[in-house]
């Protein structure tokens, strides 16, 4: 035996070390493998948690769309304006000559108007959803207690969704008949 065994010394030292590199290989493979499948693990989680934003995003829009058309539904619609003939400026421009046939018909005089094309308080903007404008329109005007009333009873009226805000009304110091009013009055446009 011990013969054998000196003869095929190499043939068992070369099997020994084909045994030890068999085992080295499947170690590195096995740890390979391993560190492969804590990666994937950890990519998988990444794109669930990814996933479960996009989802939550899609609520949120569908949430702020319902609110929207439940807005809406409210008697009022916003405004459609063809989206490739003007832009978010341009597309309150038939609001606007309501409102000034508005202050027109109603008698009241305007001091001043300032316009605010991204209101940043506006929940429609917030909603982000795109083809939707809001236009803040700050005026002052001057008239009288019933002219002041028919303006606002003519805005409520109108088809089209506008809100007033912030209504601040004094008298006039010369003449006690005359209202100063300030006061806002969002509009809004929607892209089709």
């Amino acid at each position: 035996m011990e013969k054998l065994i000196k003869e095929n010394i190499i043939y068992i030292l070369l099997a020994i070390a084909v045994l030890f590199a068999g085992v080295y290989f499947l170690y590195n493979n096995g740890m390979t493998v391993y560190q492969t499948y804590g990666e994937l693990s950890a990519k998988k989680a990444d794109l669930q948690t990814k996933k479960d934003k996009v989802e939550q995003i899609e609520r949120q829009k569908e949430q702020d769309k319902a609110s929207l058309q439940e807005k809406a539904q409210s008697g009022k619609t916003i405004y459609p304006v063809p989206s490739n003939q003007f832009s978010s400026e341009a597309s309150f421009g038939i609001m606007f000559e309501n409102i000034l046939a508005n202050v027109t018909q109603s008698g009241i005089r305007i001091r001043s108007i300032d316009y605010n094309y991204k209101p940043t308080e506006d929940k429609i903007l917030a909603a982000n959803i795109p083809g939707y404008n809001a236009c803040e329109l700050s005026f002052t005007a001057a008239g009288s207690y019933v002219e002041l009333q028919n303006f606002f009873k003519n805005l409520v009226k109108e088809k089209y969704l506008s809100s007033i805000y912030e209504v601040y009304i004094e008298p006039y110091d010369q003449d006690k008949t005359i209202l100063i009013a300030k006061f806002k009055i969002r509009i809004y446009t929607k892209s089709v």
